[in-house]
């Protein structure tokens, strides 16, 4: 029996002890969690976070820090009287950390939800740790 053979007969009996796969695939991973698409423009950033079946914007809560965001909640889909068959969309409760590429602002921080995609629109925080630059005075006579 070859190595790979091996690996992949310890990953069943893996699979089998914690009742779920010990290595996911990259689908399933991305269906724990919300996806999010982050855009970024000069001094700006704006974060969708893709989360259809929020019942309520109360079901859902952002945290930001410096250069992350914490998501927390909870999505459901409703089909009344039916079974699933192919389970591909994302619900169920949530917490997701996202990196952002520079430190933010604390205020402002818009965030709305519309059509399924929470918007979060944040500002880049400045720090100017540069000396002061004395300017000159040009003297332009009388």
């Amino acid at each position: 029996m070859d190595s790979w053979s091996k690996m992949m007969e310890w990953k069943q009996v893996a699979d089998k002890y914690m009742n779920q796969s010990f290595f996911p695939d990259h689908n399933q991973q991305q269906k724990q969690s919300p996806q999010v698409n982050i855009y970024e423009s000069e001094n700006e950033l704006l974060c969708l976070v893709s989360l259809p079946g929020l019942n309520n914007v109360e079901d859902v809560e952002v945290y930001v820090y410096k250069s992350s965001i914490k998501l927390i909640g909870n999505t459901s889909l409703h089909t009344h009287g039916m079974s699933i068959k192919q389970d591909e969309i994302f619900q169920g409760r949530f917490e997701r950390d996202v990196s952002l590429p520079y430190s933010v602002r604390e205020d402002p921080i818009d965030a709305y939800y519309h059509k399924g995609v929470l918007y979060i629109r944040l500002y880049r925080l400045l720090t100017d740790d540069r000396p002061k630059k004395k300017v000159q005075i040009k003297d332009q006579g009388e």
